[in-house]
């Protein structure tokens, strides 16, 4: 069993279907980063792997998915998605060990707070964000980044 942390990047991508109509190679690439995502988010599902997430994860996923979809009622669904399959570690239990990241990386809060839950959890970071992939990678936390899967 695989202990991962998705970032909303994965998140958002295995939960809300890339929107764009036309059918050409951005779509193509789009579609399979879906894919891939909700592949990995059906492995959480099916108990294969253990999902650890930061509580603040739960209103970012509720916040991007209604951007993105237009729909409220979509954000709720997605932030109930993450309660349900998540291991919710509450970013209080690590606060010091986020700023510590945040300040020795200077990368943004949010990407600090997920670095240091999959170090806490053990777990392996799975993100789409380069910048959370390069300072995950230099601290020394196992790290895929999701574009890079095959």
């Amino acid at each position: 069993m695989n202990n991962i942390t998705l970032d909303t990047t994965v998140l958002t991508k295995g939960i809300v279907p890339p929107r764009r109509r036309k059918k050409d190679i951005i779509f193509e690439e789009q579609f399979r980063l879906f894919s891939l995502a909700k592949s990995i988010l059906g492995e959480v599902e099916n108990k294969e792997s253990i999902m650890h997430i930061p509580s603040v994860a739960i209103v970012e996923i509720a916040a991007v998915a209604a951007r993105l979809t237009g729909k409220e009622e979509r954000g709720i669904q997605a932030s109930n998605y993450v309660k349900k399959h998540g291991n919710i570690i509450f970013d209080v239990d690590f606060l010091d060990q986020s700023i510590g990241i945040a300040a020795s990386t200077k990368i943004s809060g949010f990407d600090s707070v997920f670095i240091a839950c999959a170090q806490l959890t053990d777990s392996i970071l799975i993100t789409d964000d380069r910048k959370m992939f390069d300072a995950a990678s230099k601290l020394g936390v196992e790290t895929k980044l999701l574009r890079d899967i095959r």
